[in-house]
């Protein structure tokens, strides 16, 4: 049993409330899609996304963290899978969000392959992250290696270089001293 799973009870608590606020002011919704919450966890954010889009979908790889989402929410559509092996059909997922959840996945590439497969046309990819260059950022990447998470925090410019590699159009901005949202939208002549 991974970390995640040992938490999942009491994870919302440990991890405080985030700035909703900002996420939704620089996010672009398509407010009458779908939305998938890759990482979702415990569904502190779908359950915050369930007002802005036409329905969400959550997944996480711990069974553990899921069952603490489908406590906050009958609505939400969740699955349990690995994002390196999405189980949804090509073209199908208009917008994908990754809040915080990058830097745990381990195969990082496969995963941002598979987002532009699953994505429809002129689908947005969206993550927010912690940029490894910033020194409240090394706190954090000291304390997952304390916990041997084998977390891999990539920069703002290296997750732009690995989305244009699936040919994404990517432009990301800083949200906090510490953070950074990048939007890759998947392009219509690929």
């Amino acid at each position: 049993m991974d970390l995640f799973s040992r938490i999942a009870k009491r994870y919302d608590k440990i991890i405080k409330g985030f700035d909703l606020s900002t996420i939704l002011d620089n996010l672009t919704l398509i407010h009458n899609e779908v939305i998938l919450d890759l990482g979702g966890g415990t569904g502190r954010l779908a359950v915050a996304f369930e007002e802005y889009v036409n329905g969400c979908i959550l997944l996480d790889r711990s069974f553990e963290m899921i069952n603490q989402a489908k406590k906050k929410s009958t609505t939400i559509m969740i699955v349990q899978g690995v994002s390196e092996a999405l189980p949804f059909r090509k073209g199908s997922i208009p917008q994908i969000f990754a809040n915080d959840t990058l830097h745990h996945i381990h195969k990082q590439d496969e995963t941002i392959e598979q987002c532009y497969e699953i994505l429809s046309t002129s689908g947005h990819l969206m993550v927010r992250e912690f940029d490894p260059d910033h020194w409240k950022t090394r706190f954090l990447i000291f304390f997952e290696k304390l916990l041997l998470f084998g977390s891999k925090f990539l920069s703002p410019k290296s997750l732009e270089e690995i989305c244009k590699k699936y040919n994404f159009t990517v432009e990301w901005e800083r949200l906090t001293k510490s953070t950074y949202l990048l939007n890759a939208k998947k392009n219509s002549s690929y």
